[in-house]
């Protein structure tokens, strides 16, 4: 099942009617009431250090009678603090924009904190000097402000409204976050001249309910009597939704309404349309210099021409082009759609979309075709018809096709990749060439090559029990690629070492690691390790597993709402050499193992020997090739996920004779 068959199913399901909320509340603002103070527990989540009694958000995309469109946000919330964890919850920071006009506003804000003393009920409300106006930006400010007096036990109530003239960018309307929420209501107005497609997504259970109503606005000199459609969504007991492991974007399975405006028709007055179709947003990245500067001239002619010329390969011309690149023009670490190179070459330093239109612009010149693919990464969600603008991307790599037909991938900012290997986050199935002329096509980035680590270990296992040994780990393409990053996030090679001697219980030494000085698609880590194997008077209990690749907390929930997903396929091959003291022989080792989890792709074998003398063989094997795993299927991952773990506790006994 895909992903966008699985997001209609979970759609469909949510509309399922909601019950009554498990804390009743009176909504209007102000009236707290001293059953909600008294509260010290959510019983639905008795964990939860925060619960949202109630929220409401009123959203309008309106029109004047000069025919200004904008929209309008009208959000309420009532805060329950359960937890001195839950203390920082009501501090609010809200972002607007200044490059427009009118430009966008925060206003009406109120807040009053409500606290029980002495049984009695308090207010505190906000003072106004509390409230900080801030520039962030040319383009952008911020309003912030935090609830007063906020201790275990009260209650805050918020409201504001924020003004915006971008009325199609409605986005989607969320009746779910990160805390749980005992009731959720959202509303949605909008005039029948506003043409909106209407999705709704999520698994949790909700009640929506339209109403019409009549309204007017005097237009020029005459009367416009038209319909008011008001959508009103409501569900309760809604549990909280934050990251989860194996799942890229949470917010793609929050439940809410997405709302994106088609076009807006007034009789004999006005007609604007904001649908489009990929085509014309191939035309319009094509007008912009998103695509202009993979196709310019070179600022890389020179080495262009001395590369071309070399003798390389086209693989190893490719590798040099990009290399030529990254040495002149530092990555920011920044990721966009829209390069510029001459400020980049200026500057030393660009962000993704300059490094590659820079390196698609040479190699367009040496002879190769390369192309811009647009994309949007897997922690945004994925692209979605519904949803047809050039903000769904946020992402390019490139296409480079050889004289000789040849094709690969690459993101020539990422130092970690290489041909067909690219960051994880950016390994979707739905993204878009836009070739210099002709129509713009899909591509699936998500198996471009096949992932695989190679850990070899040898062990020594002395008479007192004490362990020596070393380690050689190398990773191929997409596990190189992680490999790479995860070692780029500390300094040296001892930082890197604490961390596998904190989470292995082991010591090192003489640790190298190699790949990440160069533009390739393997890396390697090798070192010598120490440890103590457990002894009881002539036993010795050995675990022939160094490690573990898997962690059985990643699924210890017994239900998932949301799908799981994997990284990347890969391959995993384990061994270790073990040999035994002088004197001791086995007296127990692992027995064969063959799991398979038909819903993920997934298998495991693992086998264990010894040669009679001193030598145990360990030899595992894991292999994942799945992608995405239902929420319906969830037990049967688990279960396999549960039984994967268990290998990793494998002991050896040894005894002496």
């Amino acid at each position: 099942m895909n992903l966008k068959r699985l997001l209609l199913i979970s759609a469909l399901a949510t509309s399922i009617g909601a019950a009554a909320q498990t804390i009743p509340v009176n909504t209007k603002f102000g009236a707290v009431s001293e059953e909600e103070l008294q509260m010290t527990v959510y019983p639905p989540d008795t964990s939860a250090a925060v619960v949202l009694l109630y929220c409401k958000q009123e959203v309008e995309a309106a029109f004047s009678n000069s025919l200004q469109f904008g929209r309008k946000i009208v959000h309420t919330e009532r805060i329950k603090i359960l937890k001195e964890s839950g203390k920082d919850y009501p501090d609010f920071k809200i972002f607007y924009s200044t490059d427009c006009s009118p430009r966008e506003s925060v206003t009406n804000i109120k807040l009053s904190t409500y606290n029980l003393v002495n049984g009695k009920k308090t207010e505190d409300k906000l003072n106004r000097k509390m409230i900080f106006d801030e520039k962030v930006s040319d383009t952008k400010r911020s309003v912030s402000f935090s609830a007063p007096n906020v201790r275990v036990g009260s209650v805050v109530e918020v409201t504001f409204t924020f003004e915006s003239p971008f009325v199609a960018d409605i986005g989607t309307i969320y009746l779910q976050k990160n805390v749980p929420i005992n009731l959720s209501e959202a509303e949605f107005t909008s005039a029948e001249y506003f043409h909106f497609s209407r999705i709704l997504q999520g698994f949790v259970p909700c009640t929506t309910d339209t109403e019409i109503r009549q309204s007017a606005l005097l237009l020029g000199s005459g009367r416009l009597d038209y319909e008011v459609h008001v959508d009103k969504h409501k569900a309760v007991d809604v549990p909280a939704l934050s990251s989860a492991a194996y799942c890229f974007c949470p917010d793609m399975y929050r439940l809410g309404f997405i709302y994106d405006l088609r076009s807006i028709e007034i009789p004999e007055t006005l007609r604007k349309d904001y649908s489009y179709d990929w085509e014309q947003v191939d035309k319009l990245l094509r007008s912009e210099r998103c695509v202009k500067e993979f196709y310019a001239k070179s600022h890389f002619s020179e080495d262009a021409a001395r590369i071309a010329s070399s003798g390389l390969s086209e693989m190893e011309q490719v590798v040099a082009m990009r290399n030529a690149v990254a040495e002149k023009v530092r990555w920011n670490k920044k990721h966009n759609i829209f390069p510029s190179s001459a400020k980049a070459i200026k500057n030393q330093e660009g962000d993704s979309a300059d490094i590659n239109a820079l390196t698609g612009a040479a190699l367009n010149e040496m002879g190769f075709k390369a192309d811009p693919v647009f994309l949007m990464t897997r922690n945004r969600g994925i692209i979605m018809n519904h949803h047809v603008s050039i903000d769904a991307y946020n992402a390019v790599v490139l296409r480079v096709t050889a004289p000789s037909g040849t094709v690969w991938f690459l993101d020539a900012s990422d130092k970690s990749g290489f041909l067909n290997v690219l960051r994880t986050n950016y390994l979707v199935e739905r993204a878009r060439v836009i070739p210099k002329d002709g129509n713009g096509e899909w591509t699936d980035l998500s198996k471009l090559c096949r992932n695989q680590l190679i850990d070899n270990v040898k062990i020594e296992v002395n008479a007192d029990g004490s362990i020596k040994g070393t380690r050689m780990q190398r990773g191929f393409n997409n596990w190189a690629e992680t490999m790479k990053s995860s070692f780029s996030d500390y300094d040296d090679t001892e930082k890197y070492a604490e961390i596998i001697e904190n989470e292995d219980g082991i010591d090192i030494e003489d640790i190298a690691f190699t790949g990440d000085q160069e533009w390739s698609p393997d890396a390697s880590l090798t070192y010598s390790f120490s440890n103590h194997g457990n002894t009881s008077g002539d036993i010795i209990y050995v675990k022939p597993f160094l490690s573990k690749y898997h962690d059985r907390s990643d699924f210890q929930s017994t239900e998932r709402k949301i799908p799981v997903e994997f990284a990347y396929p890969e391959v995993i091959n384990y061994s270790a050499q073990i040999v035994i003291p002088e004197g001791y022989t086995v007296e127990s080792i692992p027995k064969p193992v063959s799991i398979k989890c038909p819903v993920a792709s997934s298998q495991v074998l693992s086998q264990c020997s010894f040669d009679g003398i001193r030598t145990i063989t360990l030899n595992f094997r894991y292999i994942g090739n799945g992608r995405l795993v239902t929420p319906d299927h969830y037990k049967e991952l688990r279960d396999f996920w549960a039984e994967l773990c268990n290998l990793y506790d494998f002991t050896i006994v040894l005894k002496k004779q």
